[in-house]
């Protein structure tokens, strides 16, 4: 009897380590795809998105300093629009800390569309930008 009992035991373990067995481990079989990617940051100069589709550009920016990013020159409406606009507060609580600038897009129709921007104090007129980025944004239909 005692036997079967260490038996039965045996073959449940051994049921319970096959049934986890897959789960457990590096599975190469099925490679991990990468995440749709739809923030951009300083590192990117061409984005590529389909119509209709929304996307984000994300920069360093301090504004405890005076500066601030903005627009060098207009967006192309019938490219894309800007949906949103916010700052994001650095996870430190230093006094100083750069955040992040977080601008949200909606490609509206095809074609090339450049995002011109630059980190300035908005009113020191007259002085260069410390920063200058230039995004070309290419909007296709889909297929």
């Amino acid at each position: 009897m005692k036997s079967i009992k260490n038996l039965l035991i045996f073959l449940f373990a051994g049921g319970i380590i096959l049934l986890a067995g897959p789960g457990c481990g590096n599975d190469n079989s099925y490679p991990a795809q990468p995440p749709e990617k739809n923030i951009y940051t300083e590192k990117d100069s061409i984005i590529r998105v389909m119509v209709k589709m929304e996307f984000s550009i994300i920069l360093e920016s301090n504004p405890t300093t005076g500066y601030s990013w903005n627009f060098s020159a207009p967006l192309d409406d019938q490219v894309i629009e800007m949906t949103g606009d916010e700052f994001i507060p650095p996870d430190n609580l230093r006094k100083g800390a750069p955040g992040e600038q977080l601008w949200t897009f909606r490609a509206t129709g095809e074609g090339k569309a450049i995002i011109s921007l630059e980190y300035i104090r908005p009113w020191e007129k007259g002085k260069a930008p410390v920063k200058s980025l230039t995004f070309t944004v290419i909007s296709e239909k889909s297929p």
